[in-house]
């Protein structure tokens, strides 16, 4: 329990330090009427590249650099799933369906189960369209654990639900 209380003291500590309350919203450049230019690929104005450009230099995906990192751990994937606290039929969905978009906390907790750096499970998040974001009390929390190389989901999910924040898994 004194152990449980530490690490909580610390983790208030650290989300008092880096919670960004008002996240600052950078404005985003649209083409204007440069629209149509952009999409046919006509478009010359100053690094202007066409829609098949980009999608044809889209690079690894999701699934892709999921199971590339699930073969590099040398890990079965019953193991991944389960450290990960995913049933079978979510982890069968995510593998055989290599368009599955799954929800957020279920990337987050296959990047703890596969113990990931925070380079690496930001750039998992982001191929699945998502971020860790410094204005959310359940990423940073997550992000703590990380950086402290904690990988126990059930230590993670501890702290989270302390925080009134939902758990990782599916």
């Amino acid at each position: 329990m004194e152990k449980n209380r530490a690490l909580i003291q610390d983790l208030v500590s650290y989300i008092e330090k880096n919670l960004q309350t008002s996240p600052q919203k950078e404005a985003q450049q649209m083409p204007g009427d440069h629209t149509a230019e952009y999409i046919k690929g006509e478009y010359t104005g100053r690094d202007a590249r066409n829609l098949k450009d980009l999608i044809r230099d889209l690079g690894e995906t999701f699934h892709e650099m999921l199971f590339r990192k699930i073969s590099e751990s040398g890990l079965p994937d019953a193991e991944v799933y389960k450290k990960a606290n995913l049933d079978r039929k979510l982890f069968s969905k995510i593998r055989s369906n290599p368009a599955y978009h799954p929800r957020k906390k279920t990337v987050l907790a296959l990047a703890v189960a596969l113990q990931l750096d925070l380079e690496e499970t930001e750039e998992l998040l982001t191929k699945a369209g998502y971020a860790l974001s410094p204005g959310s009390e359940g990423d940073l929390i997550v992000r703590y654990f990380i950086e402290r190389e904690v990988y126990d989901i059930d230590v993670i999910n501890y702290a989270l639900y302390e925080f009134g924040q939902p758990t990782l898994g599916g």
